[in-house]
């Protein structure tokens, strides 16, 4: 059982096969995103909004939730734009639906680093 856990963290299941995935997670994971500090972000939103909290503190509290939102908003637009264009120059003759490919991408982008699986082949700021 150990063993298999260990190869899914390595190689992933059936979702993750295919050139193109790796791509998407090699370009997710050479970069730094803002959906990795969503759920943090969430938590102390969730704690800043809480109406025992003086109304200041839940004017931040609602303006970083704002801006959390935004900023993975355009981080998912730049990184399905990088892939786009990376998967037209280098599989010209894909049959991958490129809408799964950017949800595949972002969904990666929102998770920990650490708990990515499969796990990251590239390090950040590595070339893809």
């Amino acid at each position: 059982r150990a063993e298999a856990a260990a190869e899914f963290r390595r190689e992933g299941g059936p979702r993750d096969r295919g050139p193109e995935r790796l791509l998407a997670r090699n370009v997710v994971d050479s970069r730094r995103t803002v959906g990795t500090w969503f759920f943090g972000g969430a938590l102390i939103v969730l704690v800043g909004s809480n109406q025992a909290m003086p109304p200041q503190v839940r004017l931040v509290s609602n303006l970083l939730w704002g801006a959390l939102a935004l900023g993975v908003l355009i981080d998912s637009v730049l990184i399905a734009r990088k892939i786009k264009k990376l998967v037209r120059e280098r599989f010209p003759k894909s049959t991958e639906k490129l809408g799964s490919l950017y949800f595949y991408a972002i969904m990666r982008s929102i998770t920990f680093r650490k708990m990515r699986a499969p796990a990251p082949r590239v390090n950040i700021g590595d070339k893809v």
